[in-house]
């Protein structure tokens, strides 16, 4: 400057770009160990298979087989609940809309986490009222909104827990629960674990994604219903929500 050589010094605050690299690798980290763990399943079961091809056990293959596939289906729950998560944050609506029942849906989530409660000896039962008219909803979304639900509740209540699904009507609209005698959620904690990416305590229990609950809300308020969590009894919580039920002319 008037040739005079000048050092320039220039500063920068770039803490939120690091925000977002930590928030990234965060992310990265939990996607990854909730899928190493079915996609060990379905390698270590396929290994096994191949060993006992020329064996001849029919049965251990049936079982070997049944855990890579529901391995497999948890794989591709969480990647539809990424893609449904970003489409319905973008406006974009539902519409693979048809009518099931309640009951129905219930069963299919029985079904699909029944590996998973055989594992930690869990006892599921349903409490659902008879005569329910039929939903209009997106099946699928549904189905892996009582999934996620499921697998929550049997992931946080203690071996040989008893978690209980329950439906009933509401004028428009389905009422469901699903209710577990695990820990319980402390009341200042029940509306941001529905935020995304959100872990009560991750160092106590087990890791995971922190999206299926943020899913949950997502897609229930996609098909006009609400979520909420409550204390249920001491330790437990109950997780509810509503879905709408067919009209005449849908």
């Amino acid at each position: 400057i008037e040739g005079e050589t000048l050092l320039q010094w220039m500063f920068q605050d770039i803490s939120e770009r690091k925000s977002l690299d930590v928030l990234r690798n965060d992310l990265v980290a939990m996607i990854y160990h909730d899928l190493r763990s079915p996609l060990s399943n379905v390698i270590s079961s396929l290994e096994m298979m191949k060993v006992m091809t020329d064996s001849g056990d029919a049965q251990s293959m049936q079982q070997l087989l049944s855990i890579a596939a529901s391995s497999i289906e948890r794989i591709q729950r969480l990647v539809n609940s990424l893609l449904d998560s970003n489409r319905i944050e973008s406006g974009q609506s539902i519409l693979n809309l048809s009518a099931i029942s309640a009951d129905e849906l219930a069963q299919d989530a029985l079904r699909a986490t029944q590996n998973v409660r055989d594992a930690r000896q869990s006892t599921a039962q349903l409490e659902i009222a008879p005569n329910l008219p039929p939903l209009w909803v997106d099946a699928d979304m549904c189905r892996r909104i009582l999934i996620n639900l499921l697998e929550n509740a049997i992931k946080f209540t203690p071996n040989n827990g008893l978690i209980t699904i329950g439906a009933e009507q509401n004028g428009d609209f389905i009422h469901f629960w699903v209710q577990d005698n695990g820990p319980g959620i402390a009341p200042e904690d029940r509306d941001r674990i529905f935020n995304k990416f959100t872990r009560l305590q991750p160092g106590r229990y087990p890791k995971g994604i922190g999206l299926g609950l943020a899913f949950c809300q997502l897609a229930v308020r996609a098909h006009g219903g609400k979520i909420w969590v409550t204390g249920y009894e001491k330790p437990g919580s109950r997780f509810q929500f509503t879905l709408p039920i067919q009209k005449a002319n849908p």
